[in-house]
């Protein structure tokens, strides 16, 4: 069964009903964990769903959960929840994050998608609150997933990340050939399964529609969606209007020039700030919490699932049409209005701060002889 999960009520409510009606076990593996209503109504159902005896395996990223303490997890702590954080702060592995959004019940129900546990990922923030999306999934592909996480746990048990291990769970992935296939990134020498993918689809692909809330991708990602938007000028790009990070908006609009006169049809969302994930390629659909940025592609652990259905396609392309009429498209009359020397200037130091930059420290991390020190042995 696959269930989209747009509106933000219908999200929460869901993953509380997967916390809330779990009997043997719940995996959580999450980029920003905050302590506001939201964290503290799923703290509070883990904390009861602990006490009747579910297993309870929680992955905190500590870059993205920062500001959150140990103290807040101690109820679940108390009622026999295991918890860890992703990574350390105290050495360069800090840099390699997991920005998966996932929550697993009985290895037979998950939710899948971008959003993170606080209250503006849910309706909860007013006109801050983020445009966002997800998918509920059950049935046996499940399984797969709930492996992923628990060797993620095994990962990151006792404190840091253990390099090697990490790499060699992407190496060995297996996404399958089905309909549904599980795809994971992170930092590898090579594309990662999500990376490889995506490729694929891309030199074959005759429409492309794009929901991304962050938007720097190689150039070799980008030249492939100009290939097909030259070719077939069809399908819609929708990317932010408002975010958290002006940054991220000018770093993407430094690319539309390329884009437009290449037939795409960019559209930049207004009524709220975007966070979505969501791509669809011909009858392929990708849901999960990767953007079309190089540390998506490259650096941090991803998980999208690729979906190979017409139907949930044409649905899919429906939101994404409508959301476009929500939006502000970015004809090159309108580009070139708002562009000055001194705009285009900020938008190439943009994309060089989120697409060079940070990924230039991702990189000496994960190829230069640094793991024996910032990591424990395997």
């Amino acid at each position: 069964m696959l269930r989209p999960l747009h509106a933000p009520e219908v999200r929460l409510q869901t993953l509380l009903s997967l916390i809330n009606g779990a009997q043997e076990s719940i995996k959580l593996v999450i980029y920003i964990y905050k302590t506001d209503q939201t964290g503290q109504e799923i703290r509070d159902a883990l904390v009861a769903a602990a006490r009747r005896g579910v297993a309870i395996k929680l992955i905190i990223d500590s870059f993205g959960s920062s500001d959150t303490t140990d103290e807040f997890f101690a109820p679940l702590v108390a009622a026999g929840g295991r918890y860890i954080w992703f990574s350390s702060k105290w050495n360069l592995g800090y840099f390699i994050r997991t920005h998966q959004k996932a929550v697993i019940a009985d290895r037979k129900r998950a939710v899948v998608g971008g959003f993170n546990i606080a209250d503006s990922y849910f309706g909860r923030a007013g006109d801050a609150s983020w445009e966002d999306f997800g998918l509920e999934i059950s049935g046996e592909q499940v399984e797969q997933l709930a492996k992923h996480v628990d060797e993620l746990f095994a990962n990151g048990a006792g404190g840091g990340i253990k390099f090697r291990r990490l790499r060699k769970m992407i190496r060995r992935w297996h996404s399958g050939n089905g309909a549904l296939q599980w795809l994971i990134g992170g930092p590898t020498n090579r594309l990662s399964p999500w990376a490889m993918q995506l490729k694929k689809d891309l030199e074959s692909a005759k429409q492309i529609d794009i929901v991304c809330a962050y938007f720097t991708p190689t150039a070799a990602v980008l030249r492939r969606i100009a290939k097909v938007t030259r070719a077939n000028n069809a399908g819609h790009i929708i990317l932010a209007g408002k975010t958290d990070n002006g940054a991220t908006i000018g770093a993407s609009r430094g690319l539309y020039k390329y884009l437009v006169t290449r037939g795409a049809r960019i559209f930049e969302f207004q009524p709220r700030p975007l966070h979505m994930k969501l791509l669809v390629l011909d009858d392929a659909s990708y849901i999960g919490s990767a953007n079309l940025d190089v540390r998506s592609l490259f650096i941090n652990m991803e998980i999208m699932l690729r979906i190979e259905d017409r139907a949930l396609a044409d649905h899919l392309r429906a939101l994404v049409a409508k959301m476009a009429a929500e939006s502000e498209e970015q004809t090159l009359a309108v580009h070139n209005e708002r562009t000055s020397w001194f705009r285009r200037l900020r938008w190439a130091l943009a994309y060089l701060l989120v697409g060079s930059i940070d990924y230039t420290i991702g990189r000496r991390i994960k190829f230069r002889e640094l793991r024996g020190r910032l990591t424990k042995p395997d």
